[in-house]
């Protein structure tokens, strides 16, 4: 039987680290030589460290396939690009040229869009409207000439660039520097929640990535800035990244803890390993505590990441901020178990104290953090649904901002 043998290069921004290898439907990947050798080289995941040796599976596909969209969203691309939703390696060849964090893919002897000639398609209002009401049919606009890009996730979204209300495509590689959501259809007024929590979270001091609303045709859709992206002498340069999936050497399909995916602890544990500083640590657990209080019953592994800066951890800015206790449609039970308790109407200050205590923590400490933010959350949340409602009328705001009080209120149990 003939092996079908197949190669892509694989990039951190501009420079080739290593080859990922398809033999017959099985990966690997290996960093090449010239990688290893220089000195300011890092690794590309905190599972695949510096060495010569090859990797195989389950550390390659665990690592390769996060990079790639989530369940229904990546059969769809997988059927627009006439692939198996199950070949993590034809998917990357296809949409791999801009992913989360700094890697890229690319055929032997193609490289990477220069970052100082980037190469942008300009969207019409129209064009860009359309696209965005195609994303069912079409996720991340897959099979458009030029456009590789990969975004993770389980919710329809455009990956692009946005600036002064004007949509761009980003082609051939060239770093992506927005995200851009329309409604989720069961979940009215998605756009105006994600942007209320994300707001929110922001007034109380916590780290996050800029959000903004755009409007297209008189429909509005909410648009994140990239965390995993930045501006250096007006050049956009990628920062890499490790969702908390990746982190664990975990399947995306194992994303939530009740399926085996990873848990508060576990995320703390191996936090601990990658010698993450303490404020990250500690940062990570007040993300923990806001998703609670928001009533964010979605915070599972894949919402949580870490950024490296030479190859040093830090935390990521909160991100996929959602009340989702305001739709009866979603479980009522949190992503992550706390103090062994997931039921959101059961959680009380003793499952935090335990949760503390299993994480390395100071019961006090986390039970004063949690008391703050219960103490300054509900006027907050309350003087912030007036405010968007003067910019953005829905009925949302209000019903989050009750969520957050009624949660409030239930942690001094």
């Amino acid at each position: 039987m003939n092996r079908k043998h197949e190669e892509l290069h694989v990039f951190l921004n501009e420079k080739r680290i290593g080859t990922l290898t398809q033999d017959n439907g099985t990966m690997s990947f290996a960093y090449v030589p010239e990688y290893l050798q220089s000195p300011d080289a890092y690794p590309l995941s905190q599972n695949l460290p510096l060495q010569d040796e090859v990797f195989r599976d389950p550390d390659v596909e665990n690592f390769f396939s996060n990079l790639l969209p989530d369940e229904r969203i990546r059969v769809t691309v997988a059927r627009v690009l006439h692939v198996s939703p199950e070949n993590t390696f034809g998917l990357l060849k296809r949409i791999g040229a801009d992913c989360a964090g700094a890697v890229s893919f690319y055929p032997p002897g193609q490289t990477p869009q220069s970052q100082q000639e980037p190469m942008y398609r300009k969207l019409t209002e129209d064009e860009a409207y359309r696209i965005l009401n195609n994303l069912a049919q079409r996720p991340l606009d897959a099979g458009d000439e030029g456009v590789r890009i990969s975004g993770a996730g389980s919710q329809e979204k455009l990956v692009a660039c946005v600036r002064d209300g004007k949509v761009s495509l980003p082609l051939y590689g060239t770093p992506s520097t927005h995200i851009i959501k329309p409604a989720i259809p069961a979940f009215p007024d998605s756009v105006f929640n994600e942007f209320f929590c994300m707001k929110l979270a922001k007034k109380l001091g916590l780290p996050v990535a800029d959000c903004s609303i755009l409007t297209l045709n008189g429909e509005h859709f909410y648009v994140v800035t990239r965390f995993d992206r930045d501006m250096v002498d007006g050049i956009t340069v990628r920062l890499h990244q490790e969702d908390f999936c990746q982190l664990l050497n975990i399947t995306p399909k194992l994303k939530y803890q009740e399926d085996g995916g990873p848990g508060i602890e576990d995320s703390m544990n191996r936090l601990l390993e990658i010698h993450l500083p303490a404020d990250g640590r500690l940062g990570f657990i007040r993300m923990v505590l806001f998703n609670f209080l928001i009533g964010n019953c979605d915070a599972h592994a894949k919402n949580y990441a870490v950024l490296y800066h030479e190859g040093k951890p830090s935390l990521a800015p909160a991100y996929d901020l959602l009340s989702t206790m305001v739709y009866d449609s979603i479980a009522k039970r949190f992503a992550m178990s706390i103090g062994g308790e997931t039921r959101m109407g059961m959680l009380r200050r003793a499952h935090f104290e335990q949760m503390a205590k299993s994480c390395g923590f100071k019961p006090k400490l986390v039970l004063t953090e949690l008391d703050s933010m219960a103490k300054a959350l509900p006027s907050m949340a309350q003087s912030l649904a007036d405010e968007l409602n003067a910019q953005y009328p829905s009925a949302v705001y209000s019903k989050c901002a009750w969520e957050v009080k009624k949660l409030c209120l239930q942690t001094m149990d």
